[in-house]
């Protein structure tokens, strides 16, 4: 009696795990980086609160050289949207309907996937949709986009990270970057770094350099932009002898000022060019991150640079982004 016992409190202990286990799975999230899906009735979709939506998504990405929306979009009807499809790792559910309270954003994340974001707009009319999305509709985006950037961010800090370049960095230049693995450091001098990735159809690269701190006005971004071109024709040679990569002011460079890490720092977005000798058409977009080293009384610039020719490039500049956003400083 007693050795059936045993056996009884096994298979339930057993059971109580497997159920355990079933629902603390959460499967992979499905779906390209930088695509949302989203659900709305079709009759809606084609008036005024699909027209709504599409302009708020096909917005275009800060600064490429072609223009690209800030993010790809599919669209289907609600009686679509099948356990398949709730995978997706950006969904955008509209919900309008006479039986709806009040008007309301509801964010959800990982519900049917990991990693997972979902944003569900509800509304009572077509009016009262448009109304609250317009209201909210960088708020929305802006959702996407970091939480975009958060999985780049995890993938490359935990799964991917290349630990080499990431030791040599801290230990050479007290800083701390998590570069993933594809990247190779191609120039490791005193205050200067050059990391890339090259494949046959793109080039992504990472420029550090650092320089003393002796007053705030550095900061200003035409300072910046001026030490920016200063060291790029030093380091960064083009092509053909006597060219070399530059900034493109065709395009006024952005500034953006922002804590990182809870620490101060400056983001400069614009796009690059090769000069110093005629005839070279190269180009393309780049970011440029700054912060301050107040222990050591150091100004570091991350620069990341994108190369593509008239391919896409705003993925390609999401990884970038998310490398730079790595940076701290080894205290």
């Amino acid at each position: 009696m007693h050795k059936h016992t045993v056996y009884f409190l096994t298979f339930v202990l057993f059971f109580l795990s497997c159920a355990t286990d079933s629902e603390s799975y959460i499967p992979a999230s499905s779906g390209s980086p930088g695509h949302v899906l989203i659900i709305m009735e079709n009759q809606k979709w084609k008036y005024e609160p699909g027209k709504t939506v599409r302009e708020a998504f096909n917005q275009p990405y800060e600064i490429l050289p072609q223009d690209e929306p800030i993010f790809d979009y599919s669209h289907i009807p609600p009686e679509a949207y099948s356990s398949l499809l709730n995978k997706s790792r950006n969904i955008l559910i509209a919900k309008i309907s006479v039986n709806v309270k009040k008007p309301e954003i509801l964010i959800s994340k990982n519900k049917y996937a990991k990693p997972q974001l979902i944003i569900t707009v509800k509304a009572r009319n077509n009016k009262e949709f448009v109304e609250l999305f317009k209201k909210n509709a960088d708020k929305i985006i802006y959702n996407f986009v970091k939480a975009e950037r958060e999985r780049l961010t995890d993938a490359y800090e935990n799964k991917f990270l290349d630990k080499k370049i990431y030791e040599t960095l801290k230990k050479e230049h007290h800083i701390l970057l998590s570069v993933p693995k594809g990247f190779k450091l191609d120039i490791d001098s005193a205050h200067f770094v050059w990391i890339s990735r090259e494949t046959p159809y793109s080039s992504q690269g990472i420029l550090i350099w650092d320089y003393p701190y002796t007053d705030t006005l550095q900061l200003e971004k035409e300072n910046l932009l001026k030490k920016r071109d200063s060291v790029l024709k030093h380091y960064v040679p083009g092509p053909a002898k006597n060219s070399y990569m530059t900034t493109e002011y065709f395009i006024d460079p952005s500034y953006t000022e922002f804590m990182l890490h809870k620490k101060y720092a400056v983001m400069i977005r614009g796009l690059w060019k090769i000069t110093g000798v005629k005839g070279i058409f190269q180009g393309g977009p780049f970011i440029n991150l700054t912060v301050v080293d107040q222990k050591r009384e150091r100004l570091i610039t991350a620069d990341g640079y994108v190369y593509g020719g008239r391919k896409k490039k705003r993925e390609l500049m999401r990884q970038v982004e998310a490398i730079l956003r790595t940076l701290k400083i080894d205290e």
